[in-house]
Formats: C-alpha cells, sequence, structure tokens
C-alpha cells in the first residue's frame, strides 16, 4: 500500500552534518565536496562558509575571506534551528577566522548538553600546491582549535608542519623526524596527539609503499597506502592498508575523507557515547567506513573533467551502487603473531600500552593492527564495512512512514516527556514478557537457519542473552507491582500473538534473511527510540521526575547499540552473500516483511496504550 500522491512521507529525521570550510568554485573540494559525501552518505548537511575562492583543477586563482562576524552568524543560525550532530573544519584561511570558529565549537550549541564531535582536517595547502592557510595562522589552530577536536586529520606535509608546534619529547625513543615510514608515521600521530585532539589520522596518501616491503616506493603496479589511527586514551593504533590507485583524479580528497569520517560519526551522537571504550568504538568505525567511501570515490573517479587534478566521483554508489562484504575473520590470540601481505600483526602487550603503544625495540608492526581493504571489504576485522548501499537504510527509507510512526508514537513520546500512563506501561510490561519467550524461539529458529557455525552460534548467544533479560524484566516488573506469579498466568494479547507468529511463520518459510528482516524492527526500532530520547528536549531525564528514564537509558545505552551494529552487519553480509542487491523481487520481499513487522510494533504499542487484549 503507497501514500496518495499528494501525501509527505515524513522519513525519520537524518544525522545531521555541519561543514566550515571554504567553497570551491570547480566543485572538487571544499564544502562543495563535503556537501556531496554527506548526501551520498545518507547525512543531512550543512555548511558555514569561511572563504570563497576561484579554484578549478589547475589551482586557486584568488581567495575572498569572509569576514569572521559573518562566519558566527552562519554558524549560530544553523545551530539554533537545525542541530548538529558531528562537525568538521577546512580550509579556514587567517587567524582571525579560526578564532571566530574555535569560540563558536568551545560551547554545545543552545539546548544540548555536549558538543557535537569535531574532527579538525587542517587545510593549509590544495592539492595543485597553492596556499590556503596564512602561514601565522596555524600557530592559531594549535592554541584554539585542535585541543578542541575529536580527531585530527593531517596528510604528511600537514604533519610534519604541525609537529613543529609539539614541545619535545623526552626521550629519544619518540623523536620523529621525516615521515618517511610506518614508524614514523605512528610516532608522528602520537606526538601530534599531545596538541589536544583524542585521536589523530596521519594520512599517507603521500607516502607510496611497496605491497610486500612497506617500504617507500615510487613506482611499480603492487602499491598500498596506509593511514594511521592513534587513540590518545588508549595508547593504541589502528593502521588501515588500501591499494594505491594510479590516478590524477585526487582533487579534494581530504575534505572527502573529513566529511566522510564526520557524517558517520553524526549516526552515533556523542550522547550515545557514555565512556571511552565506546567513543574509541565509534571512531575508529566511522574512521575505516570512511576511508573505504573515499577509496572507491577516487577508484570510481570520472574522466573529461578539468586538465588538472581531477575530482572524485562522490555519487559512485548512487549510480552503479555497491555492497562491501568483510572477508574471512583471522581470529588472533593474546601472544599469537598472524603475517598478512608481509606485515606482523601482534596485540601490544600491556605495559606497551602504558608506555603509549611502541615497544622499546621500536618495530612499527609489533603494536598495532592492519586491517586491508580488498575487493571484498576490510579482511581482518569482523564487521562489514557500511557502505551507502545498505539493506537496513533501504528498508528503513522504504517503509519511512511507517518506521517514523513506530519509533514515534504517542507512546514512546510518553515514555519519554514521563506522561504516559502507568497502567499502560504495566500492561506493556506483562505482554513484553510473553513477548521475550517468543522472541527466543526466533532466534532458536535462526541458529536452525544458519548455513555455518559461526552464524548457528550468533544466534544461539541471543537466546542465552533473552534468558538473561527475561530474568532481569520479571525484577523490573516487581518494582512495578507485578509479581513473578502474575507474569507467569498472563494471558496472550492478539497483537502479540499475530507479531510473533509472524515472525515466527517468515522463518520457517523464508530464509536467515527472511526471518532476521522480520525481527529488524524490534531490535533496530528500539536502537532508534533510544538514541532519540536521549537527545530530544522533551525527554526529563531524571528518575525523580520520570519512572521511565531508566527503560530509555537501557536502549541508548552502548552494549545495546553494539547489539544493533552487530545486527546490521549479519544483515548486510546475507544480502551480499545470498545475491540481494541483484534481485529486485527479492528486495520487494524483505520490504514487504519489514513492514508488516514495523506496523506489528506500532499494534504492540496501541495494545499497550489502550490495554488489548
Amino acid at each position: 500500500m503507497t501514500a496518495p500522491s499528494n501525501t509527505a512521507v515524513l522519513a525519520p529525521r537524518p544525522p545531521r552534518a555541519l561543514t566550515i570550510a571554504g567553497s570551491d568554485s570547480g566543485g572538487g573540494a571544499g564544502i562543495q565536496a563535503d556537501l556531496k559525501t554527506f548526501t551520498a552518505l545518507s547525512s543531512y548537511g550543512m555548511s558555514v562558509i569561511t572563504a570563497l575562492t576561484a579554484q578549478n583543477t589547475l589551482g586557486v586563482q584568488g581567495i575572498h575571506s569572509v569576514p569572521p562576524e559573518f562566519i558566527r552568524t552562519q554558524f549560530n543560525s544553523v545551530a539554533a534551528d537545525l542541530g548538529i550532530d558531528a562537525v568538521k573544519t577546512g580550509m579556514l584561511a587567517t587567524t582571525d577566522v579560526i578564532a571566530e570558529v574555535a569560540a563558536a565549537l568551545a560551547t554545545p550549541p543552545a539546548g544540548d548538553s555536549e558538543r557535537p564531535w569535531l574532527t579538525v582536517d587542517p587545510v593549509m595547502v590544495a592539492t595543485s600546491g597553492d596556499p590556503l592557510l596564512a602561514a601565522e595562522a596555524v600557530g592559531t589552530m594549535v592554541r584554539d582549535l585542535l585541543p578542541l577536536a575529536d580527531v585530527l586529520t593531517p596528510n604528511i606535509p600537514e604533519a610534519e608542519l604541525l609537529l613543529k608546534f609539539v614541545q619535545p619529547p623526552s626521550d629519544d625513543d619518540t623523536q620523529v623526524g621525516p615521515i618517511d615510514s610506518l614508524d614514523a608515521m605512528k610516532r608522528a600521530a602520537r606526538a601530534l596527539s599531545t596538541l589536544g585532539p583524542r585521536f589523530v589520522l596521519v594520512k599517507g596518501g603521500h607516502l607510496p609503499l611497496d605491497a610486500a616491503s612497506l617500504l617507500p616506493a615510487t613506482a611499480g603496479k603492487d602499491m598500498v597506502c596506509i593511514d594511521v589511527l592513534y587513540d590518545a586514551v588508549t595508547h593504541e593504533y589502528s593502521v588501515f592498508r588500501t591499494p594505491r590507485i594510479a590516478t590524477s583524479s585526487t582533487h579534494g580528497t581530504g575534505c572527502t575523507l573529513s566529511a566522510a569520517i564526520t557524517a558517520y560519526l553524526a549516526r552515533r551522537p556523542r550522547a550515545t557515547a557514555t565512556n571511552a571504550p565506546a567513543v574509541r568504538t565509534i571512531v575508529v568505525d566511522a574512521v575505516r567506513r570512511a576511508i573505504a567511501y573515499t577509496h572507491n570515490a577516487i577508484k570510481y573517479a570520472q574522466a573529461g573533467l578539468g586538465a588538472g587534478h581531477g575530482p572524485l566521483n562522490h555519487g559512485f554508489a548512487i549510480e552503479g551502487g555497491m555492497a562491501v562484504a568483510v572477508g574471512e575473520e583471522l581470529p588472533v590470540s593474546a601472544k599469537a603473531v598472524v603475517v598478512e601481505a608481509g606485515v606482523d600483526i601482534a596485540p601490544a602487550s600491556t605495559s606497551d600500552r602504558q608506555n603509549g603503544g611502541t615497544a622499546s625495540n621500536g618495530d612499527a608492526a609489533d603494536d598495532h593492527q592492519v586491517v586491508t581493504l580488498t575487493e571484498l571489504g576490510w579482511r581482518r576485522e569482523a564487521q562489514l564495512l557500511h557502505t551507502p548501499r545498505s539493506i537496513v537504510s533501504l528498508l528503513k527509507n522504504a517503509c519511512g512512514k511507517d518506521w517514523y510512526d513506530y519509533t514515534h508514537h504517542k507512546f514512546v513520546r510518553g515514555m519519554g516527556d514521563g506522561t504516559l500512563p502507568e497502567d499502560c506501561f504495566r500492561h506493556y510490561l506483562t505482554q513484553d514478557y510473553v513477548f521475550l519467550t517468543h522472541y527466543a524461539r526466533c532466534n532458536a529458529l535462526a541458529a536452525y537457519k544458519a548455513q555455518n557455525m559461526a552464524d548457528s552460534v550468533f544466534s544461539a548467544k541471543i537466546v542465552v542473552h533473552i534468558a538473561n533479560e527475561a530474568q532481569l524484566h520479571v525484577g523490573y516488573c516487581a518494582e512495578w507491582g507485578i509479581d513473578a506469579q502474575a507474569l507467569a498466568a498472563t494471558t496472550e494479547a492478539r497483537p502479540n500473538m499475530a507479531y510473533t507468529r509472524f515472525t515466527l511463520d517468515r522463518g520457517m518459510s523464508g530464509d536467515l534473511l527472511d526471518l532476521r528482516a522480520a525481527l529488524a524492527p524490534c531490535l533496530f526500532g528500539y536502537g532508534d527510540i533510544g538514541v532519540w530520547l536521549m537527545k530530544d528536549a522533551n525527554t526529563v531525564k531524571d528518575d525523580t521526575k520520570n519512572r521511565y528514564w531508566r527503560w530509555v537509558q537501557n536502549y541508548a545505552k552502548p552494549d545495546f547499540q553494539q547489539a544493533c551494529e552487530d545486527g546490521e552487519v549479519l544483515m548486510e553480509r546475507l544480502a551480499v552473500e545470498l545475491g540481494v542487491w541483484h534481485a529486485p523481487a527479492r528486495i520487494e520481499s524483505l520490504i514487504d516483511t519489514f513492514r508488516k513487522a514495523t506496523r506489528l510494533e506500532i499494534g504492540f504499542w496501541e495494545m499497550g496504550w489502550n490495554k488489548e487484549w
């Protein structure tokens, strides 16, 4: 059933990403590249323009800076009305502009309790070699802006310039020198973190390496790029390795990568990251996905655009569409060394990490893990690379009106602001206990439907988790005056019966992906609801004023959000393995299943609201 042509179909609010950067009249870099990237990665893009450039693929012919006070006006206008989940800075041009931008970003926007994620791309020189930042402004950037950054993304020339502002280390072992090797990139990332940002991503595009030896190479068929991410809190390195593409279409690469990181960070608002490990998980995941997106935007660049360094193809996935799957995971024991593509990989010892993550012998490969981007995705990681072509995003977007009605139902809003009648919630709690029993049955069926041990174990672990959750549910119900005997005697309501039997039927008649599509609204919907209510200004975030606040928190916590990530990874992989992207009829069938399950979730809320049996 489709909405009438004159009816607006409201999709859920998208992630909100802001770029504070200069305009590239040629469209390949600056805010133009950023906004294209935001759109390609399903974020709502906004901009604060810091400078106008007359620019093309051959170079920069002119720069006109925007007055700092008008830059602040742009920022305030966007923040006050639309809100910001993540922001990036690019070309800032002058000392006054940097100071104004830093002042704007130093405090949370009005109505928010925390600042949005901040990625700083320290743009200093264009791909053509033209300067984009006044020399005297670098110090202001280091002093005012870098301490605010979550992620700093310098290329090697930018990193070498910023290193001049780092206080000399006390030990010779951490001296950086020229950044001409993987080991030097790691030392540079660690040193730059002392300027304030928690994460430093030193990009290796200016340092082509031989694929086998990882030594600098100027020519050859098998060359790679290495990007090094350092976490100043955990002292861990993540090393990303991608095939080097022989192309001149690299204009705007740095802008695109930092914009992609920003778009992915915007999907996980800072309020969901409640501790240092959660922040690390979110940032490493965003960087990995952003590197893959940028790599493919270079790989699929279009010919015939300009006589110099051509632009990337930000819409590659929109044109041809592609889903990238992960290869086999290689398990690493605590003391194992795995050799992959000429790189020794071993976890750092506890003492190494406490000392900053660099072993005393200076070996660049003894304290990090390398993940390699292949045609099938990232090797060495047990996660799927989320590309713009996502089966989960497709399902949500295809059922946008129903999804909104489900995740923003009056029952949900009532839990957020504390106005939900308590007898409605008690009825919901008793039925949810019955639902958990059938949810366990569905996942037991999923274990049976799985075609490999890993997927069977994945579903079996969910069954065990549900059993534990059911016991916690009994205790929670007791707080609401519902004892275990009353729960056990609960009669299953018809909406509950309709929903759970539907999911079981889809599992029995279809394959594992059909079953997961039927179960998906329950998992992803509660995850979206938790994040939304956590951010919503109308949510009463006080146990003494809102009895439902603890319920809200449960679904916004990192462990539940991680469960959503794991579930999405599984569905994306199954979609690729089962050839869904080449079967339009199968896609329509999955959409139909997802839509019906979403409407049954709406019915579950209605059951609670109306106390239906």
